[in-house]
Order: C-alpha cells, then sequence, then structure tokens
C-alpha cells in the first residue's frame, strides 16, 4: 500500500495530510451506479435496463479530478521538484482539478490556457479556485497536433525552464486512470451483466480507458461514443469533425459514434437534474444517445442481438459533472417552457 493510500471504512481522514488522502482516488472507494425509472427508460417493457454511473461523486465533483490525479502521479519524482509552473489547455474541469491537485505534489502554480469566447461564470470558477488564466486567440477547438491555438501555447510554455505542460490530449494517464477507476469498477458492478457502455468523447481517455478494459472483460459489450454534431455546443465534448483529429486512438475501442445536438443533451440533463440526480449536460448528451440507437435497435429487430446470458440488455453511461457550472447555458439552450414562471405576489 503507498503512502496516502489507507482502508477507510468509516471514511474519516486525519492529520496534516487528511486532505491529501480524502482526495486520492484509490481512498474513496467506487463510485455509485443508479437504475433509471420508467419515466427516463421507455425501453423496460423490452427488458432494458439503463444505469448512471456517478463518477461526478468522487471529490472536487468532476470526472476529470481521475486523470488529473493520474497524471500528477506519474510525473518523474527528479523533475517534479523542479515544477513550479503548471500550464493546460483547459477552461473547465480538467483545469479546475489540476489547480487543486498540482499543490499537493509541490507546484505552486496552475495556469490555464482558455480562449476569449469563455463565459464569465467559468472563468470566475477557474479563480474561485485559484487558477491563473492565460488567453490564447487562437482557434477554440485547436487540433492537438496543431502548429498554433491554446493546445500549442501550452506546450510551448511547458517547455520553459520551470514550467510543464501534462498535454492531457495524449498523456498515458488520461486513459490509465479511466481503466483504472472507471473500467475495472463496472466490470466489479456489473461483470458480464452489461451490454451497452456509453460516453462522451472529448479527449477520449475515458472511452479508450474504460471502454478498453471492459471490451478485454467481453468483447461482446458495445462501446458507443457521443459527439457534438456540427452547429451545436455542448460544454465538454469535442464535435463530430474534431474527434478524427485527437491524439488518444479511439477507433480501436468504440463501435459506433453518435452526433447529438444541444437540446436533447440539456433536455435529459434536466430531467436527470428534477428526479435528483445533479448532472451537466454532457450526462443528458449520453443519455439522449442511448435512447436513440435503442430506438434505431428496436425498428431494424437487433435488440435481441445485445441481451446478456439473463435475456437483459443492461446499458450505462456516465455522470461526468454537475449542472452548477452549467446554469446559464441550460436557459439559453432551452425553450421558456421548460421553466416555471417567476410571478408577483
Amino acid at each position: 500500500m503507498k503512502k496516502n493510500e489507507i482502508k477507510n471504512n468509516k471514511k474519516v481522514y486525519e492529520g496534516e495530510d487528511a486532505i491529501r488522502s480524502f482526495l486520492l482516488p484509490k481512498n474513496f472507494g467506487m463510485t455509485s451506479i443508479v437504475e433509471l425509472p420508467s419515466s427516463l427508460n421507455p425501453f423496460k417493457k423490452d427488458k432494458v435496463r439503463i444505469f448512471v454511473k456517478l463518477v461526478h461523486s468522487a471529490p472536487l465533483g468532476n470526472i476529470k479530478s481521475l486523470p488529473s490525479y493520474m497524471m500528477l502521479s506519474n510525473i518523474e519524482k527528479n523533475k517534479l521538484s523542479k515544477i513550479k509552473n503548471l500550464v493546460e489547455y483547459s477552461s473547465g474541469n480538467t483545469a479546475l482539478s489540476l489547480t487543486i491537485l498540482s499543490q499537493y505534489f509541490g507546484i505552486p502554480k496552475m495556469h490555464a490556457i482558455i480562449t476569449s469566447d469563455v463565459p464569465e461564470h467559468k472563468k470566475r470558477m477557474l479563480q474561485l479556485v485559484g487558477t491563473n488564466l492565460l488567453i490564447s486567440h487562437g482557434d477554440p477547438c485547436p487540433e492537438v497536433f496543431g502548429g498554433d491555438g491554446g493546445i500549442c501555447d501550452a506546450k510551448k510554455l511547458g517547455s520553459k525552464k520551470g514550467w510543464h505542460n501534462l498535454h492531457q490530449y495524449i498523456n498515458p494517464g488520461n486513459v490509465e486512470s479511466s481503466r483504472e477507476y472507471i473500467g475495472k469498477e463496472l466490470w466489479h458492478q456489473f461483470g458480464e451483466k452489461l451490454s451497452i457502455f456509453v460516453s462522451t468523447i472529448g479527449t477520449a481517455g475515458t472511452i479508450v480507458g474504460a471502454g478498453g478494459f471492459l471490451k478485454e472483460k467481453n468483447p461482446n459489450i458495445k462501446v458507443v461514443g457521443t459527439a457534438i454534431k456540427k452547429g451545436h455546443s455542448i460544454p465538454g465534448p469535442r464535435n463530430e469533425v474534431m474527434i478524427h483529429k485527437l491524439g488518444i486512438d479511439w477507433k480501436k475501442v468504440v463501435d459506433e459514434v453518435v452526433p447529438m445536438s444541444s437540446q436533447p443533451a440539456f433536455e435529459k440533463s434536466l430531467e436527470l437534474i428534477r428526479l435528483g440526480l445533479f448532472v451537466g449536460p454532457s450526462t443528458g448528451m449520453q443519455l439522449a444517445a442511448i435512447l436513440q440507437k435503442l430506438k434505431e435497435y428496436k425498428k431494424k429487430n437487433k435488440l435481441k442481438d445485445l441481451k446478456n446470458k439473463n435475456g437483459e440488455i443492461v446499458c450505462c453511461f456516465l455522470a461526468c459533472d454537475s449542472m452548477a457550472p452549467y446554469v446559464d447555458d441550460y436557459f439559453e439552450h432551452l425553450p421558456a417552457k421548460f421553466f416555471p414562471k417567476i410571478k408577483n405576489i
């Protein structure tokens, strides 16, 4: 057992190093899996069961805390002591997670490169946790191996003395963490019962790490990726064009990609929220993709091909973060009819 890894059944963290122990992924145990009711699963009569894994219930409240810790842990000790400035192209959960976690690795400052179109509330969220923001005026969705834009800027700054860029788009720790903390957990929680695993494609670390492990255990598990439909906007994932320019090879794992538009993603997220699962739009995006694919399979009489040994079709998708950072976005992407009116007494 490594330092700071504890068997803590009472969930009590004590001592000077207690917060770091609390934040260590191996210490907080498996995240919960919750089955959706028939109101969100119109295929129950077809013996379809749909589950969501609440990865966002881990400390820091988002899925990116897992690869962030893993990538930091993988830095060689002789290099770690020389790093004074961490820099990454991110305006969201990766930047937030790295800002908090890097201090426990002795790195004083975290710099997030963002683009000028990032909303003010997201900037404030990062400033709130102590992130230093650097504005790049390049493409908001730059190519991973491109010669300009925020990803390239981060690599250039990371090469300076005292600086380091983890480059989440190609960092092995990105895939490794999802294999360890999502793929292995799902197999332990479901085993051979699982029929379909769904995840968004952002850096592709999650779907390759978790989906790859699941396919090693059972090649019959269908891995479905979701990407943003061209011309639409959903925080987190990449669009259906840009996923083909990523540094992590997701095509070796993913059986099918479902492009999703904004409204179904926000609408399904809202339905989950109002049942008590406080999840963000990328989570709703995955649920909408599952329902779309199940409808297609049923129409083509292919549901039977997905049944497990118990005669059921078990689907699972991931809750990546909460709705909190995106409250304004819901009112932007959904019609007024979705929200109760404010009235004077």
